[in-house]
């Protein structure tokens, strides 16, 4: 049984990254304010995809039991705080678009992690991450995305990602195939790497 005082704690944490990701990214989060802990077995029954921790549809955060004493929490909940600033993140955009969301969010959480624990005044080695990380699901959509990327010529592979995520969810695959039509280098590889990728970002 979670103790009320650790659903706090955790709650807090969150209000401090959603702080910290809303001055990154200047993005306004649509975070409702809540925090739920669910059990393990719940969280297997409400989705159909396993997860630590998830920003529901009304805009609460939702984490599993199992993490909130784990320093490995800060990884899920920074991904969860990116979600809740991410331009167009709707459920009906999301189950056509799953890794164009997912991909950027990821990606992203990767980046601006070390800053964010950094403001919190945390000092975590990478090491905690690393396993997580490296079998996550949704690796393919980050690999695609950086695909794609390498074919734009641009300041930074993070200009990318951060461009992505001010862009609505359903207008992703339009915006980049217009930017690549516009100024890859190569318009027509550049169309063969965002087809072979689409797949991916779709799943």
């Amino acid at each position: 049984m979670i103790s009320e005082a650790t659903i706090l704690r955790v709650q807090d944490e969150v209000r401090q990254i959603v702080a910290a990701v809303e001055e990154i990214t200047g993005l306004p989060s649509r975070w409702s304010g809540r925090l739920n802990v669910v059990s393990s077995q719940e969280a297997d029954l409400q989705a159909n995809r396993p997860f630590s921790a998830k920003k529901e549809w009304n805009c609460h955060i939702s984490i599993v039991d199992v993490l909130v004493n784990k320093d490995e929490r800060w990884r899920s909940l920074i991904h969860e705080a990116l979600h809740s600033v991410s331009v167009g993140h709707q459920e009906q955009d999301y189950r056509q678009f799953r890794g164009w969301e997912e991909g950027v969010v990821e990606w992203l959480q990767r980046r601006y992690r070390p800053d964010i624990l950094n403001r919190l005044g945390l000092s975590i080695p990478e090491e905690t991450f690393a396993r997580a990380e490296a079998t996550w699901l949704f690796n393919p959509a980050i690999e695609a995305l950086q695909r794609i990327a390498a074919q734009l010529p641009m300041a930074s592979e993070l200009a990318f990602f951060e461009t992505l995520l001010k862009t609505p969810l359903k207008d992703r695959l339009a915006f980049v195939q217009a930017w690549g039509m516009r100024e890859a280098q190569d318009p027509k590889q550049f169309m063969r790497v965002l087809a072979a990728s689409s797949g991916v970002l779709r799943r």
